[in-house]
């Protein structure tokens, strides 16, 4: 009797899971090393694909820092966005505190965030106009609109907003962006739930007062 055999075919990752490794690679050595530390060699080797592929979907360094920087705010928006339409019909000072929460526990599994911001934001240059004007800059007016109001309602202290929200963008992430410091000054794992639970905390009464 013929002895049938039976092939396991070997799937092969689609073009988009490609892209994606690529793009989470990429998102680790920017923000580790900035855009002139981090070389599309080492981010095709960390993403295990050959440097023909990487270039085959990203044009450039410059498109391709461009597009790993449009998926971390995008995935931000998508955080804030799903956060604030469950959060119908509750007071402006409870959705605050909440938002501030979500917004630190985005930082905490994402400090690449704010590591990218601060490699870039440091100097001028065409990459911090972009950042700042294609992401940051409406996330700055969104946050500066909600401590005026909260503050002329008076469950803020009278400080411009624009110090509100550096208190808050420093407060939030630095935590969790020093993260091997925290952990070696304070005996904290900042990537534990407790501990981002508890900086949440912290963070809302330092703003707040509760």
């Amino acid at each position: 009797m013929a002895r049938t055999v039976t092939r396991t075919r070997r799937t092969r990752p689609s073009a988009d899971q490609t892209r994606e490794r690529i793009l989470a690679a990429a998102l680790d050595l920017f923000s580790d090393r900035g855009f002139d530390g981090a070389s599309t060699r080492e981010i095709a080797q960390r993403a295990e694909v050959t440097q023909p592929l990487l270039n085959y979907h990203f044009s450039s360094k410059d498109d391709l820092w461009r597009a790993a920087v449009d998926g971390l705010f995008a995935a931000l928006t998508r955080a804030m966005t799903d956060r604030t339409a469950g959060l119908r019909g509750v007071d402006e000072l409870t959705a605050a505190r909440l938002l501030v929460r979500e917004f630190i526990a985005f930082s905490a599994e994402m400090p690449q965030l704010h590591r990218i911001i601060t490699q870039e934001c440091k100097v001028d240059g065409p990459r911090m106009d972009w950042l700042v004007e294609r992401h940051v800059r409406p996330m700055y007016d969104g946050i500066t609109a909600l401590f005026s109001a909260l503050t002329e309602q008076g469950h803020l202290p009278a400080i411009p907003p624009a110090h509100l929200y550096y208190i808050l963008t420093g407060a939030a992430p630095t935590m969790f962006v020093l993260g091997p410091e925290c952990r070696r000054l304070s005996g904290l794992d900042p990537t534990s739930d407790e501990v981002v639970d508890a900086h949440a905390d912290a963070v809302c009464m330092f703003l707040f007062g509760h």
